[in-house]
């Protein structure tokens, strides 16, 4: 299975864990301006604080994207000096 980005809410130790699962009623969510997204919950147990934790879909980071290079609202394009 694939390995998600997680963060404790407790701690605010980041993990990365396949043993998420889904809840059963996900399902994909169309917004009037067209505009897709998933409604649900992923569930994950947490190895920090030994509890389950519960995180909406848009709260993840993307499995395909590399860690610590999540864009933020202010990020810039580098500049160069050429």
């Amino acid at each position: 299975m694939l390995e998600l980005h997680f963060t404790c809410p407790k701690q605010g130790k980041k993990f990365r864990s396949a043993q998420w699962s889904v809840d059963p009623d996900l399902e994909t969510v169309t917004t009037a301006d067209g505009r897709k997204h998933l409604r649900g919950l992923v569930r994950v147990p947490c190895p920090f604080c030994d509890e389950p934790h519960a995180y909406a879909p848009d709260q993840l980071a993307c499995p395909l994207q590399a860690p610590n290079t999540y864009p933020t609202s202010n990020s810039q394009p580098p500049t160069s000096d050429f």
